[in-house]
């Protein structure tokens, strides 16, 4: 082989492994979802709150509240599954809105009186909300409602269970007195972000999480309660996507079997004051950090339009780093090396 032949096979040789090792160093992919310790205050008091503690799903340790993860796994884990079918589902067959309670107020009111703050009641009413702002557990946000025609949306009242999604899992057979119960159930009702409610729309954890990531380990343990509380069965998928998290839009999320209580902590005995709730999710073996959406004190932004789909965080991207450097020079090393031997033996030669 001629000296000019030899250099192009070697120098081709080290560019290649160059090229390869540099491509490897860079080459994006998405993170694991990453540990989240951010409190949030809760008030274990309420109606869709306090059946946690009722079912053993939530703990209070060294006096703040958690999720306590592996419980609500287990729970899942013994969840009824069925193939996905809303055959024969109409909205109209859960009448909701109703007054449930026999409080003289509908079911949309109570949950607004309850989940809002700053509340401005109707004159002459003790029922109807006028005003109010929503502190939103689904995007972090802070929602100024104020009842209209054109604003009442900015503040929608979400199922947590769909009842679409309760339809496909059981309530198909149920008659319409334990359907409208169902619907009006204080347990299974959030007010929440318009945009947010619109782009959740009947899907489970599978296809819609919220995008505000510290409330994922509540608003998982309260899916699970509200399932295991009407012995609704969910498809194989979300059943999987509530244990063990999945991926939407290409971006992952943790499930409610990471949410772990902190290590060493004492479990003390429950408190009748309603106290902060933290939600925990154990970190994996991640290289990178995210930072949990949501404000301690968040601005209010005006309602828009309903967005046609889930408005997911950005990933965050890992590489391997500078741990791979050494490697990459030291095939680009060898090369030159060797290259370097076969100029010289070719000069002896000559």
């Amino acid at each position: 082989m001629s000296l000019s032949s030899t250099l192009r096979t070697v120098t081709a040789g080290a560019f290649l492994a160059l090229v390869t090792t540099t491509t490897a160093v860079a080459s994006p992919a998405f993170a694991s979802p990453v540990a989240t310790q951010a409190p949030i205050t809760l008030d274990m008091a309420k109606s869709n709150v306090a059946p946690l503690i009722d079912a053993g799903f939530a703990t209070q340790v060294d006096g703040a509240w958690y999720v306590d993860g592996a419980a609500v796994a287990a729970a899942a884990e013994g969840l009824r599954t069925v193939n996905s079918s809303q055959t024969g589902y109409d909205r109209d067959l859960f009448k909701h809105w109703s007054d449930p309670d026999g409080s003289g107020c509908d079911a949309r009111n109570d949950t607004l009186r309850r989940d809002l703050i700053n509340v401005v009641l109707r004159d002459g009413s003790d029922c109807i909300v006028e005003r109010g702002t929503l502190n939103d557990p689904y995007t972090g946000e802070a929602i100024p409602f104020t009842r209209g025609v054109a604003t009442s949306g900015a503040v929608q009242i979400d199922h947590i269970i769909p009842l679409a999604a309760a339809w496909t899992g059981g309530a198909n057979e149920w008659d319409a007195g334990k359907r409208e119960a169902f619907a009006n159930d204080p347990m299974n009702l959030q007010a929440a972000e318009g945009r947010a409610n619109s782009a959740k729309g009947m899907r489970l954890a599978s296809e819609w999480m919220p995008t505000n990531t510290a409330f994922h380990c509540t608003y998982l343990a309260q899916t699970t309660n509200v399932l295991k509380t009407y012995d609704l069965a969910v498809t194989p998928i979300d059943q999987d996507a509530i244990i063990n998290g999945g991926t939407i839009n290409g971006v992952p999320f943790a499930g409610v079997s990471s949410c772990a209580l902190p290590a060493g902590a004492v479990v003390t005995v429950p408190s009748a004051t309603p106290v902060e709730m933290v939600q925990v999710t154990a970190a994996p073996e991640a290289t990178s950090t995210t930072v949990p959406v949501g404000a301690e004190t968040p601005a209010a932004v005006a309602p828009t339009e309903a967005a046609p789909e889930v408005e997911a965080e950005s990933p965050v991207l890992a590489t391997t780093g500078d741990a791979a450097l050494p490697w990459t020079l030291g095939l680009a090393g060898a090369a030159l090396v060797a290259l370097t031997a076969l100029v010289l033996q070719h000069r002896r030669k000559a």
